[in-house]
């Protein structure tokens, strides 16, 4: 069976376009359809592609327009445009990849076009048609200094099936589209970095925003986040003590607890409210941190049940994961 392929866009010339290098170099592997930009969320659900490409030079392709489509139809779009200034604002809105129109260089167009069809279109739906554990469960992690690379740790060591993750990890702006990226590269897992209304599902890890808040909520829909510009709390913006909040009232004993090497006490109180909400709390230990902050302050407000060597946080992670999902 051919992998569906949709592409939304308003040019006639640029759909043609891209309508015969797909059919010219597919051999059949995958069937492209298209739609005006008007039409997009209505061919998204009736069509069900494994890929959608996104011409951002169509008038009502906007970062809006872009956020509405990619949480509610869980397919990877891929923005296509000759506007150099647009990519960082796309990846913010949960793109899962900017590609540059080359007029100039039809040949590397192709090549580029084709490469981001099989990264995404193939990869994303195996992923998507694996089982899925229970929903309900999610994992929220914060950390600071080092915690970039214990999660990149963490991720590299998970097997099977994961409950929704989501980090706030005090990066700057900018540098979070790269890291989730980076990390989409490196697992088979969804990396993403966070954008307002995006629903999470099984299988995803979604990474804060530089400089938004990161909240959690839920609805008859399932689990979604907002990212926020705001003031700092507790010296940060995004802040851990403002997601784990959010964590706590939404998530309550479904919520996994994941406490970073990181300076300072960012997440302690947030983290204390977790357990009292019924969460399970885990901090990576003093040995393998790099900065003993965080992780200690959560450990001695009593919000933390157990400590973790980083090489162990992985496996401790899904066995919690399978004891919410059994109902234990």
């Amino acid at each position: 069976m051919s992998v569906k392929i949709l592409v939304i866009s308003d040019s006639e010339s640029f759909t043609a376009q891209v309508l015969r290098i797909i059919g010219e170099n597919s051999a059949g592997k995958y069937a492209a359809s298209a739609c005006l930009l008007k039409d997009g969320r209505k061919s998204a659900k009736q069509i069900s592609p494994a890929y959608i490409l996104l011409d951002a030079d169509s008038k009502m392709a906007s970062a809006d327009y872009l956020i509405q489509l990619v949480p509610r139809y869980s397919v990877p779009v891929v923005v296509c445009t000759s506007r150099a200034n647009i990519k960082y604002t796309m990846l913010q809105s949960g793109a899962m990849d900017v590609l540059t129109k080359s007029p100039d260089n039809p040949r590397a167009f192709t090549k580029n076009l084709m490469a981001s069809v099989e990264r995404n279109a193939v990869e994303r739906r195996s992923l998507v048609a694996r089982p899925t554990v229970n929903a309900s469960a999610v994992i929220a992690v914060g950390g600071s200094t080092g915690s970039t690379e214990a999660l990149r740790e963490i991720i590299k060591h998970l097997k099977g099936d994961i409950p929704p993750m989501a980090a706030v990890l005090h990066m700057p702006d900018k540098y979070t589209a790269i890291y989730a990226s980076q990390l989409n590269d490196l697992t088979d897992y969804e990396v993403v970095e966070a954008s307002s209304g995006l629903y999470m599902r099984p299988n995803q890890i979604v990474i804060a925003a530089g400089g938004k808040h990161l909240r959690l909520f839920k609805d008859k829909k399932g689990y979604f986040v907002t990212s926020e510009a705001g003031v700092r709390v507790s010296g940060h913006c995004p802040s851990v003590d403002v997601f784990f909040d959010s964590v706590a009232y939404t998530a309550k004993q479904n919520a996994i607890g994941v406490i970073l090497t990181g300076m300072g006490s960012d997440g302690a109180k947030g983290m204390l409210n977790m357990k009292r909400m019924g969460a399970y709390n885990i901090g990576q230990n003093e040995a393998t941190s790099v900065v003993y902050g965080m992780p200690r302050a959560a450990f001695e407000n009593g919000a933390v049940k157990k400590q973790v060597p980083l090489e162990c946080m992985a496996d401790e992670l899904i066995r919690l994961s399978r004891k919410i999902s059994n109902g234990l």
